[in-house]
């Protein structure tokens, strides 16, 4: 049970929030108010009020972000300084809008989602009116009641990514959202280092007991530590990220040194920022090699080399094949398509218990994928309504790992399409965009942290706030892009025609005759 600093913490955390707005610009304030509850808040801690959603760590930094984003004056629109100022050809500007004064042009693709998200707890509860019998198990069907607390549950989910979406669909968020994950992770290794000495403690002895079983986090002879996030294993793909991201303002650091013959660049918020040096990466893959997170270790070593070795414009190709798998899985993994068997050995080869673990969670992915296919559409409900039960006994012979069965078995293929497909919406979007954003090494760096944490969803639950404040953060600067007609009105508008530039050119010839 929390102890009264744990109360104390959570429910004071508001009075954190609007101090970080009233010190911080929005953008940066949002990522910190977010990210901050999600990495120091207590777990299992709150108050479950009826029909209303729990107020805890997922829910209270959101809704006052929410309150003093709404509380907050709109910033005015930024003025053309006078270098911003080029010169007018044929009565032309040639300055455009940058994406802090351009218009959002909403996602019609994304607004669908919504849509569907905030409608499917209708189609899950004309679905399931029937009653559940596994021996003297008992589960009554869905009720209006039920379907109202759905509704008030994806609202609460999606709060992260809806204002995410206004406010940080910037270059200059971009560049916030990367410095909190690495500055968040570098405070959290000392906390990690700790734990992996002294045991996942850290939780129990400020919050008065374990966020998780104690037993699942002791692996080969050391610590899997958990500091004040639900699971070790949530600790690892957060870390992921912030190795991710470290590299990212690495390369970032790479671009913006001068370098000879090359064309200067405008001013953003990437040429003007001095990035990372390489050995800060460095110390955070190690800390991830510490934590004994195999499953994130391995999605760090795939996407580095893609960071290292490839140009920005070439990372949408691996971020939008990762999400391509992350959405299709469901139907592959029905239909055989995925090589279970060959990753199972992969995984003998590297543990023993490696290999048990992935092969226990197979099974029951196997059992709940039946379970499944008797209602496709719009999965079974809450209640435990979707988790496979002995017919004799009523108890529970199945658990469910990975977020995208959990996903699938509460609102089916409908409900799956579209949380998924809103997740992995701005990986698209960015892939299959003509604008400059194609070339931006923070905006396609957040696409693969955002693929390598939807990846992790495949056998582990780490669906955060975090996710979906980077998922927001993509699609709200996507909904500002530039698009190929404004690129080409602001390159004539700077460079002159061939007709003026033959004129120009020709131009000290016929002085010179005439002189002569």
């Amino acid at each position: 049970m929390p102890n009264l600093f744990a109360q104390f913490v959570l429910y004071a955390y508001p009075l954190v929030v609007i101090v970080l707005f009233r010190r911080l610009p929005v953008p940066q304030a949002l990522v910190w108010s977010i990210m901050g509850g999600y990495l120091f808040l207590p777990e299992r801690t709150g108050i479950d009020f009826p029909l209303l959603p729990e107020l805890n760590k997922i829910l209270i930094p959101s809704l006052s972000a929410a309150i003093m984003c709404y509380l907050a004056p709109n910033p005015p629109l930024r003025q053309p300084a006078a270098t911003d100022r080029a010169p007018q050809t044929n009565g032309r500007s040639a300055r455009s809008a940058t994406a802090t004064d351009r218009p959002r042009r909403p996602s019609m693709a994304a607004n669908l989602c919504l849509v569907v998200l905030f409608v499917t707890p209708v189609g899950v509860a004309l679905t399931n009116t029937d009653w559940v019998f596994f021996g003297p198990r008992v589960i009554p069907g869905i009720r209006l009641y039920d379907v109202f607390a759905m509704i008030l549950h994806t609202g609460v989910m999606l709060l992260p990514f809806l204002l995410a979406r206004r406010h940080l669909g910037t270059d200059e968020a971009h560049m916030s959202l990367l410095w909190a994950f690495v500055t968040a992770g570098l405070f959290y290794s000392l906390l990690i280092l700790v734990e992996v000495r002294l045991s996942p403690q850290l939780h129990n002895w400020i919050y008065g007991f374990h966020s998780h079983d104690f037993l699942q986090h002791v692996r080969r002879g050391g610590y899997r530590p958990m500091v004040f996030i639900q699971h070790g294993l949530r600790v690892g793909i957060f870390m992921s990220m912030v190795v991710l991201a470290a590299f990212t303002l690495y390369k970032i650091r790479a671009a913006s040194k001068p370098q000879t013959g090359r064309i200067p660049q405008k001013n953003t918020a990437e040429t003007t920022d001095k990035g990372m040096p390489i050995y800060v990466g460095l110390y955070l893959l190690a800390i991830l090699f510490i934590a004994k997170a195999v499953g994130a270790f391995l999605i760090a070593l795939i996407f580095l080399p893609v960071l290292l070795l490839t140009k920005p414009k070439h990372w949408r190709f691996v971020a939008a094949a990762g999400a391509l798998l992350v959405l299709l899985y469901p139907m592959a993994r029905s239909a055989g398509l995925i090589p279970v068997d060959r990753m199972y050995e992969a995984a003998a080869a590297i543990s023993e218990e490696r290999a048990a673990s992935f092969g226990f969670r197979l099974e029951n992915e196997d059992l709940l994928l039946d379970r499944v296919a008797q209602k496709p559409l719009f999965g079974w409900g809450g209640w435990g309504r979707s988790v496979v039960y002995d017919a004799n006994t009523g108890r529970d012979i199945s658990v469910a790992d990975g977020m995208w069965v959990i996903v699938f078995g509460l609102s089916g293929w409908v409900g799956y399409l579209a949380q998924f497909g809103l997740l992995t919406l701005p990986v698209f979007a960015y892939f299959f965009t003509k604008s400059p954003l194609r070339h931006s090494i923070a905006g396609q760096g957040l696409c693969l942290i955002l693929t390598a944490n939807l990846i992790d969803l495949l056998p582990n639950s780490g669906l955060t706030p975090v996710t979906w404040m980077v998922a927001g953060a993509l699609l709200g600067r996507f909904e500002r892009r530039e698009f190929k007609s404004e690129t080409q009105t602001r390159k004539s508008a700077v460079m002159p025609s061939r007709k003026e530039h033959l004129a120009v050119a020709t131009r000290p010839q016929a002085s010179r005759r005439s002189m002569r």
